[in-house]
């Protein structure tokens, strides 16, 4: 568990997102739910950045449980 802070406030990240790797593939989804370019009816494969929001779970102060962006999230000094 890793102490961050979440608008000055100290969150506890209980789960981290982890890549994909051998040992730890992505799970199988639609293709149409899937991260990567898509096709655009007119102007054909559209690119998209790469990668999912990476998602954290996080215990604030108060106990309250919430999943969220990792993003924003920063270390305290």
């Amino acid at each position: 568990m890793t102490a961050y802070l979440e608008r000055s406030e100290p969150v506890t990240v209980l789960t981290r997102h982890r890549l994909p790797s051998k040992t730890n593939p992505p799970a199988p989804v639609p293709a149409w739910l899937a991260w990567g370019p898509w096709r655009h009816p007119e102007k054909g494969p559209i690119p998209v950045r790469p990668g999912a929001p990476r998602n954290v779970l996080i215990r604030r102060e108060s106990g309250e449980l919430v999943v969220r962006s990792f993003r924003g999230l920063r270390r305290p000094t």
